[in-house]
């Protein structure tokens, strides 16, 4: 599998091994209604044609783990990283033992790949992909406009799903249960490399996707992490574990936390759980805590959870070597929600 150095190294043709993503399924007469209670998104509104990010949350609002979530013929599937994607298969099946669902790791039975939009317009890929998927769906999802959180378009077969990632680097999340090697061979032999798990997850961070690693499971509402930009909580619908603290923050304007991402040149030794510091005037303050690290061969990427007026002009360094100072990327999308009555109707 090849390496690179950074990010801007990255061809417009590629394919990234997803290794580190879990796949959770939920399927039983009860499947919707009871993923409904437990994530932050509207299961009742998700049809067959799009997928959504979520966050899964405490009875406290504190998140569990963020991804995506979507359907394959008669499952829901929850697309996490492993370390949060665990924590909820764990706690799911926990509550969920008085409903008709079953919930399975389903990882096992689905390759995980992302695929850059020039990679998939590839003409062998393309063909590769076309029978895989209906030929029609496929030409129009691989016309999309990219870029739109609120519009994650999917299309689906009994080979597997396929769906835009709304990343910095467009492409689509890929999960087969059938043709898997097909694709690979036809990767390799249109000379299309392909990267290891931590280049998406770069990629991610770049996008200011915040994925949580263990040290982060349970430690912020999703608003603190900028869930609510990705289009990832719907503050209309019903109950649903962590509901009331997730509202409250949102409609009486009570946050005051987001996530940033930042690069560093070079390999630094980084890890989730190290705290951030910010200069003011000649001293300097905690901010916050790096939730999620992806290191290339020349580049560090990170995500840290600051107050949510940080600017791209503040100077940051490492807490556990302050020689390393940096300043956030400025985000790609607004973070800003106006306080607002609570909504007395629930649906």
């Amino acid at each position: 599998m090849t390496s690179i150095a950074s990010l801007l190294e990255l061809p417009d043709e590629f394919m990234v091994d997803l290794s580190d993503t879990m796949v959770i399924s939920l399927e039983g007469e009860q499947a919707d209604s009871y993923l409904h209670g437990q994530i932050t998104v509207n299961i009742n509104k998700l049809d067959d044609k799009s997928a959504r990010h979520f966050a899964h949350c405490d009875n406290k609002g504190k998140t569990w783990s963020t991804g995506y979530v979507t359907r394959h013929l008669s499952k829901l599937l929850l697309v996490a990283n492993n370390d949060a994607g665990n924590h909820s298969l764990a706690q799911l099946n926990k509550y969920g033992v008085f409903s008709k669902v079953d919930i399975l790791d389903d990882t096992p039975n689905y390759s995980a790949y992302f695929l850059s939009l020039t990679a998939a317009k590839n003409s062998g890929v393309t063909s590769t992909l076309s029978k895989m998927f209906d030929v029609t769906d496929l030409e129009a999802l691989l016309d999309t406009q990219h870029g739109d959180n609120h519009a994650l378009q999917k299309i689906e077969s009994e080979s597997g799903l396929l769906f835009t990632a709304n990343t910095a680097q467009e492409g689509f999340v890929l999960l087969l249960n059938k043709g898997a090697q097909q694709l690979v061979e036809e990767v390799n032999t249109q000379s299309i490399p392909c990267y290891p798990a931590v280049v998406f997850n770069a990629i991610q961070i770049k996008s200011v996707h915040a994925m949580l690693q263990k040290e982060a499971v349970g430690e912020y509402i999703p608003q603190m992490i900028n869930v609510q930009a990705l289009n990832g909580i719907d503050f209309d619908k019903g109950c649903y574990m962590g509901q009331e603290v997730v509202a409250r923050t949102r409609f009486l304007g009570k946050n005051k936390r987001a996530a940033f991402s930042f690069k560093l040149e070079g390999k630094v030794d980084v890890t989730p759980g190290d705290a951030l510091e910010k200069q003011l005037g000649e001293n300097w303050r905690v901010a916050g805590k790096i939730i999620d690290v992806a290191i290339l061969d020349n580049e560090t990427w990170f995500i840290a959870v600051l107050s949510n007026d940080t600017t791209s002009e503040d100077l940051h360094r490492l807490a556990e070597n302050d020689a390393i100072t940096c300043y956030p990327n400025a985000l790609p999308y607004s973070i800003e929600q106006q306080a607002s009555n609570i909504v007395k109707k629930r649906r």
